[in-house]
Parts: C-alpha cells; structure tokens; sequence
C-alpha cells in the first residue's frame, strides 16, 4: 500500500484498526503526524520494532500510549519506567505487561499515583503488595487510596489485611 497517497483521515483510520497489516503500521509510526503516531502507539497490533520507536518519540503523548499499550513488552516498559515524568510511570505501572522487577521498583515511586497503579496491577505478586504496604506505612502520611487499594488486592496476605484493619480500619470499611 503506497502511503504517501493517502489523506491524513485515511491514515488515523488505518492507524487506530488492530486488523491494519504490521507493515502499514510500521509505515504509519514512521509518520510526520503526531496523531497517526498516537493511534499507532495504542494498537494492540503494532509491531514490536515500531512500539521500540516510537518509545523514543518526541510526543510525550505517544510514549505514554506505547507506556499502556498491552502489547509493549516488557524491555520497553523497563525503560519507560526510567523517566522523570510520574504520568509515564503510572501508566507503565498499569501495564499488566510491566515486569515484576520494574514493579518492584515502582512500589517505593515518590508519586502516590504509580504507587497505587502498582497496587491495583493484577500482575503485583505478592512480595510486591507486601513491600508497598510496609512502604506505604513507613510515610507519615500513608495515601488512602493506595491503602484501600492495597486491602481490596488479592495477593496481599490476610496477615497484612488485619494490620490494616488495626491501623486503616476508618478507610476500609
């Protein structure tokens, strides 16, 4: 398919369809628009080799969708997680992709938003649950909703769940 024929409507169109071929795709994340990039970025079928790419985009929209596209594997959301930018680490630590290593790392993120994400992540074994909470009520000010979210997950360990009865009781029940 000849690319450079098509107008820009056809491009979002074929960029945003899971059926569109992973060569159209590759075509399409090597783009000058940012917003063909963006949906290309957030399919499910883009190829690896295009998701690596636009990883690097200068589109901090684009990376964020590479960051919660299920596809992304895992050496890219490890990379991904290496960022200043706390929106891409809560979306990385959303991906039910992201590796445990990278979630483990993410379970003590200055940002209460990425913690949470790490929490409410089905893929957090339960180590991980585990080490946010005793994270979580080592701060002087624990988050409520990464307590709650802690409590509602379930790897964390019914030990774990009656601490923060005695301790968070007014925020879980």
């Amino acid at each position: 398919m000849d690319l450079g024929n098509l107008k820009y409507w056809e491009e979002e169109e074929l960029a945003k369809d899971s059926s569109t071929s992973v060569d159209v795709l590759r075509g399409l994340a090597k783009g000058g628009n940012v917003i063909v990039r963006d949906h290309v970025a957030e399919n499910p079928s883009a190829p690896v080799d295009a998701l690596r790419e636009l990883a690097k985009d200068s589109s901090l929209y684009v990376r964020l969708k590479v960051a919660d596209n299920p596809s992304t594997p895992g050496d890219i959301l490890r990379e991904l997680t290496k960022t200043v930018n706390y929106k891409m680490r809560a979306f990385v630590a959303s991906n039910p992709n992201t590796p445990e290593d990278a979630l483990r790392d993410l379970a003590t993120d200055e940002s209460w938003d990425v913690r949470r994400q790490v929490a409410e992540n089905p893929n957090s074994s339960s180590k991980i649950v585990i080490m946010l909470f005793e994270y979580e009520k080592s701060l002087r000010k624990p988050s409520k909703s990464i307590i709650k979210a802690l409590y509602t997950n379930k790897k964390l360990p019914a030990f774990a769940k009656r601490v923060i009865e005695t301790l968070f009781g007014k925020w879980v029940n």
